[in-house]
């Protein structure tokens, strides 16, 4: 099934810690450390380094896992016997001679050998391995399986029907007589060997499938639909970070006709974790994998940008908010040559003073306001760009809710409908009683000069 390229690049995996957290935060991959096998874990890898706009690999990809969550699938296989037969596929000592004479002399001289027991191992681990996924094979309803993988099963049913693989299906593969060995060996890592890797991938392929559909049950994540429909849509009910614990859900609904969102709230309000898992979500979703959150209905997008922990350039001699300037830039550029992208910025134009801000801000986010086949998520400060950004009509204003209850703050983390009020900046600056310890520094006085 052929790949489409999905823009996501270097800074958006940062910024929702897909791999790695330079200061040391867990990473998403870290929630598919489980899987049996470690080709099984570099198989998920490999996916999530490639996400597509293929509406059929998605939904393919999809079915696959569901069926693994559906129908409670546990593979009986063990990481290091498939380990040692991939180990052994590659070995890279001479083929084990295919006649009686020739294989006896060969066991008579190695088979005290190391060499020798890699191959007896690797055949043993690979035989129980055809008879596991022969029965695996028998036990699926073919009527219930989904074609993205019922081909994939063909195909391994196509390799285990392979002459040889056929006749070693036949033997024990502990009790094997040492003629068995060498020709088996000789085939198998001879004109066979590219066959049996290509179904060690489909296991490991099975493995990332199963180890993926747990996180539906384990972590409530769901199964995203994916819209066909010309116009843009988003639709995402009880979507939450899968690394708070106890979550407050939010809901986002995105269309044609609103297809951007100003974010406001005040510091502590919790825009930042929202915005990761808004772009969580939908960077996910064109994986095929399952989504945290109650519900998902998406467009196919051909691109994922977000804005949300800039580091300063200061190698290349560059203000903060100038690497904000070259960020909106390479957004600019993406929306250029992508149809349809989902763009995430966190605090636009936080670099700079407060003016040149509202001013680049109301810019820029007017003009991306015209773009009506792609979406938009755009938190702020500044509150005083709602005004005229109202006169627009199609943008949509969220708020994270905070309220004072007595003195303290109260952060709900609720995403409500209009411009948020409250203004949280002074309470932090008495509550850390900063202007009284600046007080209390000596004040030494300074001497006239005549």
């Amino acid at each position: 099934m052929m790949m489409t390229n999905f823009k996501m690049d270097r800074q958006t995996y940062k910024d929702l810690n897909i791999f790695s957290d330079a200061r040391g935060a867990e990473a998403i991959f870290s929630l598919f450390k489980s899987t049996r096998t470690v080709g099984g874990k570099e198989k998920i890898q490999d996916m999530m380094e490639q996400p597509s706009s293929d509406i059929r690999l998605l939904n393919g990809r999809k079915s696959a896992i569901k069926y693994f969550h559906d129908h409670q699938l546990h593979l009986q296989i063990k990481s290091e016997q498939l380990d040692l037969i991939s180990y052994y596929l590659k070995f890279n000592k001479v083929l084990s001679r295919n006649n009686m004479l020739d294989s006896l002399v060969d066991f008579i001289s190695k088979k005290t050998s190391n060499d020798y027991y890699i191959v007896t191992k690797g055949l043993e681990f690979l035989i129980s391995l055809l008879k596991y996924l022969s029965r695996f094979i028998a036990e699926q309803d073919s009527a219930k399986v989904p074609e993205y993988l019922k081909n994939k099963l063909e195909e391994v049913e196509r390799i285990l029907n392979l002459d040889s693989l056929k006749t070693a299906r036949g033997f024990q593969e502990k009790k094997m007589k040492f003629y068995q060995v060498s020709k088996l060996d000789h085939c198998f890592r001879g004109k066979d060997k590219e066959e049996l890797l290509s179904l060690v991938s489909l296991v490991y392929e099975f493995d990332a499938f199963e180890t993926i559909a747990a996180l539906v049950g384990k972590r409530e994540f769901c199964f995203p639909e994916y819209s066909e429909n010309e116009d843009m849509e988003v639709e995402l009910l009880g979507f939450a970070h899968p690394f708070i614990d106890h979550p407050v859900k939010n809901d986002i609904f995105l269309n044609q006709q609103e297809n951007m969102v100003l974010l406001t709230g005040s510091n502590m309000a919790g825009k930042s974790s929202l915005l990761k898992s808004l772009g969580l979500a939908v960077y996910l979703s064109h994986l095929g994998f399952p989504v945290p959150a109650t519900a998902m209905k998406t467009s196919i997008f051909n691109g994922l940008l977000t804005t949300i922990n800039l580091p300063d350039q200061i190698e290349e001699g560059l203000s903060h908010y100038y690497a904000e300037v070259k960020r909106v830039k390479a957004a600019a550029s993406s929306l250029l040559e992508n149809d349809r992208m989902f763009i995430i910025f966190d605090e636009l134009f936080r670099g700079t003073n407060v003016k040149d801000a509202y001013d680049a801000s109301l810019l820029i986010v007017s003009e991306l306001a015209a773009i009506r086949n792609s979406a938009f998520f755009i938190s702020t400060h500044l509150v005083e760009l709602a005004s005229p950004l109202k006169q627009l009509g199609h943008i949509s204003f969220r708020y994270l809710d905070t309220f004072f209850e007595g003195e303290k703050p109260v952060f709900t983390y609720r995403l409500k409908e209009g411009v948020s009020e409250e203004r949280l900046g002074m309470y932090f600056i008495h509550k850390e009683g900063i202007v009284d310890i600046i007080r209390a520094v000596p004040r030494q006085k300074v001497s006239s000069s005549v």
